[in-house]
């Protein structure tokens, strides 16, 4: 699987991102990253051990370097591409010039779009010409992010919703983490699966991390087309993850 994080400016792309990449990590499937932009925004991930974190420029040298990656990387499972707000046309670009759904196909892999949105009309507007653009050849997994609200009634009473429904698109949730609670983390400079861990932290920080992760989490576990669409098997799924990490 090629997981592509995408959609507007802020709507927790990244966030969403390092969560997939704990989440993979916890399953011990071999994965890779990748980001794009000025700013890395996994760069806590690098201090991970065997998770390479690289970045992927929208041109012939990153398609290259990509499918090198793909070919030469036989016992990779997932790939993990986080990519910054606005940037359809540049994707959209990248995918046209070097036929990238035809050769995904091509060594095995297939897209799927994790699309992150908020309570915003642009959000919906944006999904649009997303799914104008991949159609069927991409899986689509709409996150609604709970930071912003809990009720999206410009996407959920949208042509968008049911033309990607049509495709077989899912939703998961994104539960709502305290604004301090996520800036206290993001300060740690940690992956979040570190934090919960760390004995150093603050014990009630962790905890709502943890929770904030498990619900996230589990909603993968639960359905088996959210757990396809990101290349796991949860067949025999249990988290690493514990209330004794407190």
């Amino acid at each position: 699987r090629l997981l592509v994080t995408v959609g507007d400016a802020r709507v927790g792309k990244s966030t969403v991102a390092r969560l997939l990449l704990d989440l993979l990590l916890e399953k011990q499937i071999s994965v890779r990253a990748y980001y794009n932009g000025e700013r890395n925004k996994l760069v806590a991930y690098q201090k991970i051990e065997n998770l390479g974190i690289e970045e992927l420029q929208l041109s012939r040298g990153g398609a290259d370097n990509l499918l090198i990656d793909l070919e030469s990387l036989p016992d990779l499972a997932v790939v993990v591409t986080d990519l910054p707000g606005q940037h359809l046309s540049a994707f959209k670009f990248f995918v046209e010039e070097f036929l990238l759904f035809d050769t995904l196909a091509s060594l095995g892999y297939r897209m799927t779009a994790i699309y992150p949105i908020s309570h915003r009309r642009d959000c919906v507007e944006y999904l649009q010409e997303l799914c104008n653009f991949c159609r069927d050849n991409v899986d689509y997994i709409v996150i609604k992010n709970h930071h912003f609200d809990t009720c999206f009634p410009y996407y959920d009473s949208s042509e968008t919703r049911s033309a990607i429904e049509a495709l077989g698109a899912i939703e998961i949730d994104l539960a709502n983490l305290s604004l301090f609670v996520y800036q206290q983390c993001e300060d740690y400079g940690l992956p979040y699966s570190q934090i919960i861990s760390d004995l150093k932290i603050n014990t009630f920080y962790r905890h709502l991390l943890f929770n904030w992760m498990e619900s996230f989490f589990h909603q993968f576990a639960l359905d088996p087309k959210a757990s396809h669409y990101l290349g796991l098997n949860w067949q025999n799924y249990s988290s690493t993850a514990s209330e004794s990490s407190f």
